[in-house]
């Protein structure tokens, strides 16, 4: 059945009377409008400068977006339609332009902008807060109807994983990430699912899609802000991160992620690697278990495992992993607390009445960024390292990679290391240490 289009004529009265008191949202222009008519749950448009983001997601969570016909499956409902929305971003400086606009297009209705809270709340039950992804852990709790996501590429990605997605579980809720490029970060790889996953679309949006932006205005602005910076804030586009280690066309090949594992005949070895951090809170470092099959033309297949873990946690779930897995040997670096690990993981054998793996000791003695740089670069160059495509330890772990080493986390590349470092010191004949 054809979508029934956004109407631009009667936008607000009609929605106004649908919502029992007067809103004034400003028409959505051409551009944007392309975005709120689409059916997708979950939308990514990565936008250019002066695009106009808050002209597309402030109609979206007021009146909702997809079908206009609030009773259509293709409807996705905003605030009028009782949803529980929520307009997120990485700071509460970026939320201030929102409240602004927010505050005006309720000035007329009667309800009252709770400052406190940062929500205005509608008389059918629907609400819209602002949200600041400064600190994941706060964004837990509520189940969500809808999300607008400000600039998600400069925040967190737990901010999503761990705390968003699952908040729009339950309630089937709409997702629309609003950003600027940042590189090729975790909001890329949300990008790239448009066109796989049936329930996302992507779209990229240079500036000028907006009709204001003159050519003069982007050809001035190519001269004087230099062609990097045009090319991500302009052109919209996933420009290599500054200061990172390894070729952003590395993660663009086109088998950099697998889906299907090699067969049995192939795979030669299989090895685990295991970077762990002590302590379980939200400041500690994960815990990083890759697993590695190298297969008979020299190619390596990856999964992990990345979370943060106790000790005796970390103990049991590589235990756990190992039993499934069944490594010819699993490196871990050699200091105190791994020492610790290593009894903890022999005690849990014996516990089992398992055989107890190969363990490999790894005295780093070098430089992390000249070690990790100089295993891990010939592969990704010659595009011998290949992905488990929808891991989320997997993505994970790219996602460290890509950052690399300017990044807050380096525990997958650290453990990766570890791991290719172990398939080569085996397929050279092993020996002591590594």
């Amino acid at each position: 059945m054809p979508m029934k289009r956004l109407s631009n004529k009667a936008l607000n009265a009609t929605k106004g009377r649908r919502a029992g008191y007067e809103i004034f949202v400003p028409k959505p222009m051409p551009h944007q409008l392309r975005l709120l008519r689409d059916p997708h749950r979950h939308k990514t448009a990565v936008c250019g400068r002066r695009w106009g983001k808050t002209g597309a997601g402030l109609p979206a969570v007021v009146y909702g977006h997809g079908d206009e016909d609030p009773s259509s499956r293709h409807h996705l409902k905003g605030a009028v339609d009782g949803g529980t929305i929520w307009w997120i971003a990485p700071t509460f400086g970026i939320t201030r332009k929102i409240e602004r606009d927010l505050i005006q297009s309720f000035q007329a209705s009667g309800l009252e902008y709770h400052k406190t809270h940062r929500r205005i709340e509608l008389r059918g039950g629907g609400s819209i807060t602002l949200k600041t992804a400064a600190s994941p852990t706060s964004l837990r709790g509520d189940g969500l109807d809808g999300i607008v996501y400000d600039e998600a590429a400069f925040a967190p990605e737990d901010s999503w994983r761990e705390a968003l997605r699952p908040a729009l579980a339950d309630k089937q809720g709409w997702s629309l990430f609003l950003t600027s490029p940042n590189g090729p970060n975790w909001v890329k790889d949300r990008f790239d699912r448009g066109g796989l996953d049936p329930q996302f679309k992507s779209w990229q949006c240079p500036s000028s899609d907006n009709p204001l932006m003159t050519p003069d205005e982007i050809d001035a602005l190519r001269r004087e802000i230099g062609d990097r910076a045009f090319q991500q804030e302009v052109l919209a586009q996933f420009v290599q991160t500054e200061g990172s280690e390894f070729c952003g066309a590395y993660f663009l090949n086109p088998n950099f992620w697998y889906d299907e594992e090699p067969s049995e005949r192939e795979v030669c070895l299989r090895v685990m690697g295991l970077d762990p951090s002590k302590g379980k809170d939200d400041k500690c470092d994960y815990t990083a278990l890759v697993l590695a099959k190298l297969t008979r033309d020299g190619h390596v297949y990856i999964d992990a495992d990345i979370e943060r873990r106790d000790l005796a946690t970390i103990a049991s779930t590589t235990v756990d992993q190992a039993v499934h897995f069944q490594p010819c040997g699993i490196v871990i670096e050699t200091n105190q607390f791994q020492e610790l690990l290593v009894t903890q993981l022999r005690s849990i054998v014996r516990q089992r009445g398992i055989e107890m793996f190969p363990v490999h000791e790894c005295n780093h003695t070098t430089n992390k960024i000249t070690r990790i740089r100089g295993t891990l670069t010939p592969f990704l160059a010659r595009g011998e390292l290949h992905f488990k495509r929808g891991s989320f330890g997997a993505g994970r772990l790219v996602q460290q990679l890509k950052e690399f080493p300017t990044g807050r986390y380096d525990d997958g590349p650290d453990a990766l290391e570890m791991t290719i470092r172990l398939l080569s010191h085996l397929t050279n004949g092993g020996g002591p240490g590594l």
